[in-house]
């Protein structure tokens, strides 16, 4: 919790809102946290060749996750140099939340994800084996709340529904994109992978406002899509929200056929297998 206080302390010197502590994504950071720990690697990806994305929606997370990571090796004839004590634990923690906040541009990925507006949530795994410690951070943008869907992509038309969480926020565009069969890889590999991107496979469905049933007074929104086959492996549903709800064209209007995601909030997502 306090890495949480840290965060939103950078986030308050810039006049932004706080994030809340998120013990479901803690969780299913942690996992990822032990993987690198014990396999001596740094990476977003897993030795399954799953993202944070797909990690956070398998375990059945539904809101949009970005993810910070952090290593620190220790070198010592000791096997056990990292005190695992809270008090131990801090300075690494807070050392590496440092070295993030003070990147500059245009390397300052990591501050930017942890200075994005949109967030409203956040994890933190952690994981200390022998003289390894790996830190992450889940940012998460929870503006939404989906009703279940399948894991697998089914061949009929698929109906989602939700609910807007946050006041003056709708529905705005949902995307499918198709990302193929994850390839394993091995620490080493893994060692040489940098960032990832969430919407760069080829889009097998596209869900614009129109097409999108919204019930200001309640929140609720409903869609039905037929997705596109393209081919075995994952698919990757994302869905934005955007502010300013009388603006978001709910209704087909004479000359308005595209829609522009830049200003919108990634809000939820799910990963579908085929």
């Amino acid at each position: 919790m306090a890495l949480v206080e840290r965060v939103n302390l950078d986030r308050a010197a810039v006049g932004l809102s706080a994030v809340e502590f998120d013990a479901f994504s803690s969780a299913v950071a942690d996992h990822h946290c032990q993987e690198m720990a014990g396999a001596k690697f740094l990476s977003h990806w897993n030795q399954r060749g799953l993202l944070p994305y797909h990690r956070y929606h398998l375990s059945g997370g539904r809101d949009h996750v970005q993810e910070n990571l952090s290593r620190i090796t220790v070198f010592s004839g000791s096997r056990s140099p990292i005190g695992t004590q809270p008090e131990e634990l801090l300075p690494h923690l807070a050392e590496a939340h440092e070295r993030q906040i003070a990147e500059k541009p245009p390397l300052d990925g990591h501050r930017r994800n942890i200075l994005d507006p949109a967030h409203t949530h956040m994890g933190i795994g952690l994981a200390v084996v022998e003289g390894e410690l790996t830190m992450a951070e889940e940012f998460l943008n929870r503006y939404v709340r989906l009703k279940e869907l399948p894991r697998a992509l089914p061949k009929v038309p698929i109906e989602v529904q939700g609910e807007i969480l946050r006041k003056g926020f709708g529905p705005y565009y949902c995307g499918l994109f198709y990302e193929g069969v994850p390839q394993p890889r091995t620490p080493a590999q893994l060692e040489r992978t940098y960032a990832y991107g969430e919407s760069e496979g080829e889009e097998c469905a596209a869900i614009r406002p129109w097409e999108i049933r919204f019930q200001v007074s309640t929140g609720r929104f409903r869609f039905s899509f037929r997705p596109k086959n393209c081919g075995p492996g994952f698919y990757h549903l994302l869905l934005w929200v955007r502010n300013d709800i009388r603006s978001i064209p709910y209704e087909l209007q004479m000359g308005v056929n595209k829609i522009d995601t830049k200003g919108a909030v990634e809000a939820a997502g799910w990963v579908f297998i085929r």
